[in-house]
């Protein structure tokens, strides 16, 4: 695994991914974690969400909305803080989740590993990296091996032919697990205005760079379909001159045909 420093997570190697469960995880799921003391752990979401344990899924909902009405983008808040509060909250829900039940947690975590790892297998094996983001408070409680199951997908840049509207049906498809899933890369991909439109339920996405693709008239409705998006990247002529002057302004735009560096 090599750690990507610049944004926090781990990029994927061939080697290192696979589709298939490791069997710690289907002797976890049919037996259960063990107890560690450190089941006490105060997560740093919880702390982000001014919230001391033990909390319930509506404590943190209600402290969310409260702070996320004052610190929003479109209300003067900033961007990057009020990124860390929606991922704060993400992980709270998990928390919440893990401490109500841990064995049904677990299996709906494994479920939705396996599926995640399909799409990262996919991914690599069409010449493509990932990067994965681990979960604190599980490496507290029941080490490294354990918490692989509830690793979160970033991450996934794809360029050239292979990234075309077939991956994007995938991405589609296991949307689901795909929850965490922050930038998508897919420059000089062969994907056409269908595949986007398979890609509509990647709801946490920030970052989208479709540049030198043959995406065409649907990328007008791109802002609609993420409210987090803050890049966006797309051929040349994607977009119409109104179309850009009515972008959200938290959305950078870059138009070009995927040679660019930015």
């Amino acid at each position: 695994m090599i750690a990507d420093t610049s944004v926090g997570t781990t990029l994927a190697s061939p080697s290192s991914t696979q589709t298939a469960l490791p069997p710690y995880l289907i002797a976890m799921s049919a037996t259960g974690p063990s107890p560690s003391a450190a089941d006490s752990f105060h997560p740093p979401c919880l702390t982000v969400l001014g919230l001391m344990p033990p909390v319930t899924a509506e404590d943190v909902k209600q402290a969310y909305r409260a702070k996320a009405m004052a610190m929003h983008p479109d209300r003067g808040g900033d961007p990057a803080q009020f990124i860390l509060l929606q991922k704060a909250f993400d992980e709270a829900n998990d928390f919440v989740k893990f401490k109500a039940g841990k064995l049904e947690w677990l299996g709906a975590k494994i479920e939705a590993y396996a599926q995640q790892q399909e799409v990262v297998t996919e991914a690599i094996e069409r010449g493509g990296e990932v990067g994965m983001e681990d979960s604190d408070f599980l490496l507290k409680s029941f080490g490294e091996d354990f918490a692989h199951v509830a690793d979160r997908l970033v991450m996934l840049r794809l360029h050239g032919p292979r990234a075309d509207d077939v991956f994007a049906i995938l991405l589609g498809f296991r949307a689901e697990s795909l929850k965490d899933l922050a930038t998508l890369d897919l420059r000089g991909g062969s994907i056409t205005d269908e595949g986007l439109l398979q890609l509509k339920e990647l709801k946490a996405l920030r970052s989208l760079d479709l540049r030198g693709t043959a995406v065409g008239k649907v990328a007008v409705e791109i802002p609609q379909w993420f409210e987090r998006l803050e890049f966006l990247g797309l051929p040349k002529g994607a977009l119409s001159m109104f179309a850009r002057l009515a972008l959200p302004r938290r959305i950078k735009l870059v138009m070009g045909d995927g040679t660019e560096t930015t």
